[in-house]
């Protein structure tokens, strides 16, 4: 294995955490009390929209918007803030945070003094915001290099992205790399049809169902990657 693939959010980073801290600041900013069926709102709402942003049926730019107006829609009273400044408020507070997910620091030092290969972030997500919380988390110089889709012309799961980005490592042929993702959609299934090998970080024991036929690994915590390294795909 030449090059090692990682999605970022809920990979690398505790998205629910950011989500949580933009959605909290956002909220508080405006003097919308934040209660728990508005977070869960927002979720489902994010959860459709980014589904459809892996169809292609929206661009990330609509998503910003769209999930906000979504959720104050249902609100079912006068927030005195619209859509676009209460989403873009939400993004400066989420772009804040840095947690990252258990044993990603861990991993990625152990990567960087024992393994030879190259390692990327290939992410679907805002330019502004993921450059941020990368530079928070101070894990920038772990990464050979770092894929945003706003900045490659094309998202997860379009093979595509993942061609561009391996040619820019120099990595000729992709059965050579492996993408580690949560998402059985845009990394797991959009990593096997593009040639690479599939790991799914899975912590939270789901069922793959359908998608089960494009995982070649499985694992519940980051650490197991250090045993990967090397091995052959069944």
């Amino acid at each position: 294995m030449k090059a090692i693939l990682f999605d970022f959010d809920d990979t690398i980073i505790n998205y629910a955490a950011s989500e949580k801290i933009g959605l909290a600041g956002a909220f508080r900013k405006y003097g919308i009390p934040l209660r728990e069926e508005y977070v869960e709102i927002y979720r489902e709402e994010n959860r459709k929209l980014w589904r459809q942003i892996e169809t292609g049926e929206i661009t990330t730019s609509e998503l910003r918007i769209l999930r906000f107006q979504a959720l104050l829609d249902q609100l079912g009273f006068e927030t005195g803030v619209n859509a676009e400044r209460l989403g873009e408020t939400y993004l400066h507070f989420f772009a804040g945070s840095g947690e990252l997910e258990d044993g990603a620091g861990e991993l990625l030092q152990w990567l960087d003094r024992n393994w030879k290969g190259k390692t990327a972030i290939l992410t679907n997500g805002f330019t502004d915001t993921q450059r941020a919380r990368i530079e928070v988390t101070r894990i920038g110089d772990f990464f050979d290099d770092i894929f945003i889709s706003d900045e490659m012309g094309s998202k997860k799961p379009d093979p595509l992205i993942f061609q561009k980005s391996l040619q820019k490592m120099g990595v000729e042929d992709p059965s050579e790399a492996m993408i580690v993702g949560d998402n059985l959609v845009s990394d797991i299934m959009g990593g096997k049809n593009s040639g690479l090998r599939t790991c799914w970080y899975n912590p939270g024991l789901n069922d793959a169902g359908e998608y089960r036929q494009y995982i070649d690994f499985e694992i519940v915590h980051l650490s197991e990657i250090e045993d990967l390294v090397g091995k052959p795909a069944d």
